[in-house]
């Protein structure tokens, strides 16, 4: 299968979850939003990922791009009925498309932090009730989407997962988070020095430790996350 990756800076990639498509033979195109949005070709796509990024939903006024990318994937959505995946920017994304309100929330996440699964939903079968995963966000889903269902949630957070129909899901947690993929993000100018202003110089002196130490909760959360998505969009 081939499956569009969207993107909002060359560094903030699928993390972890790109070996599980290459494993199974998929191939990820994908698309650096800012520069590529407006030749996207929906042709041949066969799901559609949209990834974190540091801008918010509604800047789309001095965003231009934004918009374009917004109607990508309503028109990926509403019209050709694809199944869809979005992480932090783009679980806000989908909510946003399909009528949500997105806010300011009230308080930042931001760090290796713990969110709770509501009930036993199926795209978070095998994870932990309450689970490890990092975060970086200052806005939040306020008002879900009629027909949608939150799957999970913290204290600071009421919809740290969401599914809406049968094959479109997202996560406000950065679940594609590795080492590797954090080193990407610390070559992105300031990333580094703006994540010790947020959460201090120790939490970051440690972050990699930390990372290590909880290798195997994060891939497995990794791992049910993309074998229950792709459970849901095969069968």
């Amino acid at each position: 299968m081939r499956f569009l990756v969207i993107q909002h800076s060359q560094k903030e990639h699928a993390g972890a979850f790109r070996a599980m498509f290459e494993r199974d033979g998929h191939q990820l195109v994908t698309c650096n939003a800012p520069l590529e949005i407006d030749h996207v070709d929906l042709s041949n796509i066969d799901g559609l990922w949209v990834l974190g990024g540091p801008m918010q939903v509604w800047q789309t006024g001095e965003l231009p791009w934004l918009a374009s990318e917004i109607e990508v994937i309503r028109h990926a959505l509403l019209d050709r009925k694809m199944p869809y995946f979005g992480i932090c920017l783009g679980h806000q994304l989908l909510a946003h498309v399909l009528g949500g309100k997105i806010s300011q929330a009230d308080e930042s996440e931001i760090g290796l932090l713990h969110v709770d699964k509501l009930g036993h939903p199926q795209l978070l079968s095998g994870v932990s009730s309450r689970f490890p995963c990092f975060q970086w966000h200052s806005a939040e889903i306020s008002q879900v989407p009629a027909g949608a269902e939150i799957l999970a949630a913290s204290g600071s957070c009421g919809v740290q997962a969401m599914q809406w129909g049968e094959t479109a899901s997202s996560v406000q947690f950065h679940a594609e988070m590795d080492s590797g993929t954090l080193r990407n993000w610390y070559e992105i100018e300031d990333c580094e020095e703006m994540l010790r202003q947020e959460i201090g110089h120790d939490a970051v002196d440690r972050v990699f430790d930390d990372l290590a130490a909880l290798e195997t909760e994060l891939s497995s959360l990794q791992t049910s996350l993309y074998t229950n998505w792709m459970s849901r969009i095969t069968n």
